[in-house]
């Protein structure tokens, strides 16, 4: 009796040990190849949107911050700190580790807009899949008194990102977009192309270089210039603060393409900053 005991005690351990080994193995198994996830730090470098998402349940808040033209009277305007030219506030929300949707108001025309971006693809460490690729959709309504029709106020952007991490400390994205307004000023309707360019370069973990550009291709509304932002990623933990110079005052990408009419390197900039707190839900 003690010998069959002592025989199926055997066995029950050798049962459980092999449970735990192929337990062990296909945790293995599912974490050589993960996705790489941190090519960028936040779902919105400076204005472009990037291929970064946000996890299942959790709830991004920004608040998107631009002044006025910093070398226009700079000692009056002390650097243009003085003109609070528009400022965004959002809500971003993971509906899946894939999916988010948000939610944001700009000062500027009050313009109210609402987002949603999908993951396509995921860049892995294998290289199987070299790239990330996310598509992201938004529309935009002018709410500010105009005495024109809601239909008129209304705007539209459709883009690809694509990202590749090269290194751990460099990634490039090109996002090529479409941008639509049913009515822009005096124009009418309106339709822009752009190829969206951004990167980031990491100093360290907590700090890392960011830029990108808007090169609009074909038409554009007289006076419009090519974007570019420049700036750095100072990350907290719960919070990533993003300081930048840019020659854009809005904080969408339909607005970018349409309404620029500073040049960067002639030294038509302004400050901004992008504050990105994360709760889990």
């Amino acid at each position: 009796m003690r010998t069959t005991k002592i025989i199926l005690l055997y066995i029950l351990f050798q049962l459980s040990t092999v449970g735990i080994v192929q337990a062990q193995m296909e945790r293995q198994r599912a974490e050589s190849n993960p996705t790489i996830d941190d090519a960028f730090w936040t779902p919105t470098l400076v204005t472009q949107a990037t291929t970064e998402h946000l996890a299942a349940r959790n709830l991004n808040v920004t608040i998107m911050h631009s002044f006025g033209i910093a070398t226009e009277n700079p000692i009056r305007n002390f650097f243009g700190f003085d003109l609070v030219q528009n400022v965004r506030l959002g809500l971003d929300f993971g509906l899946t580790d894939r999916w988010s949707a948000g939610i944001g108001r700009s000062s500027q025309l009050n313009v109210v807009d609402l987002r949603t971006k999908y993951a396509l693809l995921q860049q892995n460490t294998s290289d199987s899949k070299p790239v990330s690729i996310s598509l992201k959709g938004g529309v935009g309504v002018v709410t500010q008194e105009n005495r024109r029709s809601f239909e008129d106020d209304l705007s539209t952007m459709v883009s690809a990102i694509i990202s590749r991490k090269f290194s751990d400390a460099f990634s490039l994205q090109l996002s090529p977009m479409y941008g639509h307004f049913n009515r822009y000023e005096d124009i009418g309707s309106t339709d822009l192309f752009s190829v969206g360019v951004a990167t980031s370069l990491h100093l360290s973990k907590r700090f890392a270089l960011m830029a990108e550009y808007y090169p609009v291709l074909g038409d554009r509304p007289a006076g419009t210039k090519n974007a570019f932002s420049m700036g750095l990623n100072i990350e907290t933990g719960g919070h990533v603060f993003q300081l930048f110079f840019t020659s854009t005052d809005w904080h969408l990408e339909q607005y970018v393409m349409a309404d620029n009419t500073e040049q960067f390197w002639a030294g038509d900039f302004r400050f901004g900053f992008n504050v990105n707190r994360i709760f889990g839900l």
